[in-house]
């Protein structure tokens, strides 16, 4: 399934202009996943070669990075699944003084 945010289409969802909710979002599928599959936090942290405290700070959405986001999809036997498209009328270019 497709990590974005603000409407679902399909299988997927559109990202929203909030990042907080998308990761907000990211995390609570992690962890309802990870429920599902009967793996504690203790074992996670096992299967991720980590402190059990680091994942519950993972899923407290706490500075989770997409390396750590790819160990957990292999822990979990999932795949992760991200794309980028133009949205409709949005810009071409960053706006000034905007990094990219």
């Amino acid at each position: 399934m497709m990590l974005v945010g603000r409407r679902r289409l399909g299988p997927c969802w559109s990202v929203s202009r909030n990042p907080n909710a998308f990761v907000a979002r990211t995390i609570r599928q992690l962890v309802a996943l990870r429920k599902s599959k009967g793996i504690t936090t203790e074992r996670m942290a096992e299967l991720l070669g980590t402190a059990a405290q680091n994942v519950r700070r993972i899923e407290a959405g706490q500075n989770i990075t997409l390396r750590m986001l790819d160990r957990i999809a292999i822990a979990l036997g999932v795949e992760v699944i991200l794309s980028f498209r133009d949205t409709p009328g949005g810009s071409k270019k960053p706006p000034p003084g905007k990094r990219v």
